[in-house]
């Protein structure tokens, strides 16, 4: 029992059993599940308890932990932190599933002067490197869900994917149906403009929204005020895990317009396996992935919606499962090399 490795996975405060399940919940739900059938011994603690970061460490070195896994906010990677507590930061895995740090927009982080494909600076930070304030020289290991330029900035990053078969792959579709239509993650301006385009095309519409967002809570409210009628459908709160087939059950199309840059989007993978094709925006990371369909702006999207929606095909679901998923992390886990992403040669399989 005390050679099996062990791992510590942060989580928000409220649990799992709480309304605001998402993405994260997800991930490091299954992904521990995945680590505990392969021997790995996975544990969780609460942001709350990670704040303190010298009781942090301690518990890590008396339980002998063998790696760490803290949510994007955790002040283990405000300032220089890193260089107060080495010996913990040798146990963090920084998994990247958003920008934040290198992006505060949540926008594609820029290019960097510094880093190419196979050409890592290693032991300092390069001049000019925009993630130099990520602190990529530190003792972590890192985690980026696909390759992509910035990511080349990290010499001990590994590519991970996440998956999507905590659905069943099945073929919900329904050409005549509802657009799924999620806002939240543009501005109210273009979520109004999303609403009102597939209302004046006679589009019916199912709502869901990216609460998290002022903009998210915003478009609720418009979507609130939009005239009543039984062709349009507000989704006002739901769960994933019970939820599916009432969200994507019976739809033609998962439109989701993104101003960000997606690292992941759950919500699209789910679509994609259930059969649904999915709309976004050009340039927003890993969402364009599993995208059917792609436009430059939120109306030149719609108008593709109006138009393909209801004949485009869906994309390939992705053929990693969750049990590869948490192969590769007990390989990070016990600090051997993940095994080699080969995911990239289909676009849908991130």
């Amino acid at each position: 029992m005390a050679d099996r490795p062990r791992a510590l996975f942060e989580i928000y405060d409220e649990g799992f059993d709480c309304a605001t399940w998402g993405g994260v919940e997800t991930a490091l739900w299954h992904l521990a599940e995945g680590l505990r059938s392969l021997g790995v011994r996975a544990e969780f603690y609460r942001s709350s308890e990670g704040a303190d970061l010298t009781a942090l460490a301690g518990r890590v070195a008396a339980e002998r932990v063998d790696a760490v896994f803290p949510l994007v906010e955790s002040p283990l990677f405000a300032g220089d932190q890193w260089r107060r507590l080495p010996g913990l930061h040798r146990r963090v895995v920084r998994i990247w599933h958003d920008v934040s740090r290198l992006s505060p927009g949540m926008a594609t982080p820029p290019p960097c002067p510094a880093h190419s494909r196979g050409l890592p600076v290693r032991g300092t930070v390069a001049e000019g490197c925009p993630a130099a304030p990520a602190h990529p020289e530190g003792p972590m290991r890192e985690v980026f869900l696909r390759d992509l330029p910035w990511t080349r900035c990290f010499p001990d990053g590994v590519r991970i994917p996440w998956a999507a078969d905590h659905l069943p792959g099945e073929d919900l579709r329904d050409p005549r149906g509802p657009v799924v239509l999620q806002l939240g993650k543009v501005p109210a301006k273009e979520a109004r403009l999303c609403l009102d385009r597939l209302a004046a095309a006679g589009v019916p519409v199912r709502v869901i929204f990216a609460t998290w967002s002022k903009e998210g809570r915003r478009a609720r409210e418009l979507a609130r005020a939009h005239p009543a009628s039984d062709t349009f459908e507000i989704l006002d709160a739901y769960d994933i895990r019970a939820d599916w087939r009432r969200v994507f059950g019976g739809a033609r199309l998962f439109a989701l317009p993104s101003a960000f840059h997606e690292t992941f989007n759950f919500a699209a993978a789910e679509a994609v396996q259930l059969g649904l094709p999915v709309a976004a925006l050009a340039g927003s990371g890993a969402l364009t992935a599993f995208a059917s369909l792609t436009a430059p702006s939120a109306g030149e999207l719609m108008d593709l919606v109006v138009a393909r929606g209801a004949a485009v095909a869906p994309r390939p679901r992705p053929r990693t499962g969750w049990r590869d998923v948490a192969r590769r992390y007990a390989a990070v886990v016990a600090g051997r090399p993940a095994a080699p992403d080969t995911e990239g040669q289909d676009a849908c399989r991130i």
